[in-house]
């Protein structure tokens, strides 16, 4: 694996009750999205920019037994890795710390949510940047909605945090992280569950544990976001929408 080269990590190992309230019997990650899985999506928004190299999804093995989770993937992705772990974890920051840690390679790393689409122009740059002079980047689109976590900036636009449901900053955080190592990312979590102070562990979360190590993180908007994670955000997909983000991602 070249050093610009990104491994990336697909924690899908919840139960996504919102959806399974609503009436959806498939997983989130299979839930259909404009013709696709929605996993596809998130993964091709990362893949198309031409950084990814191993691949790894975390999955509930009661997704396997009932739907066969682990073989649409690799109807998909024939050469990713399927972990599959018996219980629900403590959150997402767990689940990905599972698929991080069954990686083979030991450079950057992304920890991407199966419940969004996005154009991202300059990740080769941005990657490369984690091998050089940063531990961390976040990923943000502009919002003013509780429902999301938020990117905390100085003056400078300097990342100094994160936070939970609170719009401290004009750029909600999407859900694709960046770290500049499995390690990085694997001695963040072991430290950030001693600290954590939200009932579930978030994978923002390990972002202001790094930091109060003395830690660069960088910060860079996205071109281009859509949420379907949840039925209400399902409901305003628009399919042209994804398809154009995805084409400008090519």
């Amino acid at each position: 694996m070249s050093a610009t080269e990104l491994a990336l990590v697909m924690p899908m190992a919840g139960r996504g009750s919102r959806f399974a309230s609503g009436g959806h019997r498939q997983p989130k990650p299979l839930i259909d999205v404009a013709g696709r899985p929605a996993f596809w999506w998130a993964t091709e928004s990362v893949r198309r920019s031409g950084v990814v190299g191993e691949m790894v999804y975390v999955v509930l093995a009661e997704h396997v037994a009932s739907f066969g989770i682990d073989e649409i993937i690799s109807s998909h992705y024939s050469d990713a890795r399927v972990v599959t772990i018996s219980e629900v974890t403590a959150g997402a920051a767990e689940s990905a710390a599972i698929g991080v840690a069954a990686l083979e390679s030991s450079g950057p790393v992304a920890v991407n949510d199966c419940d969004h689409a996005f154009r991202v122009d300059g990740l080769r740059e941005l990657v490369a940047s984690l091998t050089d002079s940063a531990e961390g980047a976040l990923l943000g689109f502009r919002s003013a909605s509780p429902a999301y976590s938020y990117v905390a900036l100085d003056v400078d636009g300097r990342v100094r945090g994160t936070v939970e449901k609170d719009p401290v900053s004009p750029f909600a955080i999407a859900g694709c992280y960046l770290f500049a190592s499995p390690v990085t990312f694997l001695e963040g979590v072991a430290r950030y569950r001693a600290e954590c102070e939200y009932p579930e562990l978030y994978v923002s979360g390990v972002y202001n544990t790094l930091l109060r190590g003395g830690a660069h993180i960088l910060f860079h908007e996205l071109d281009g976001h859509a949420a379907f994670g949840t039925p209400e955000e399902l409901t305003r997909v628009d399919a042209k929408q994804l398809e154009q983000l995805l084409t400008a991602s090519s």
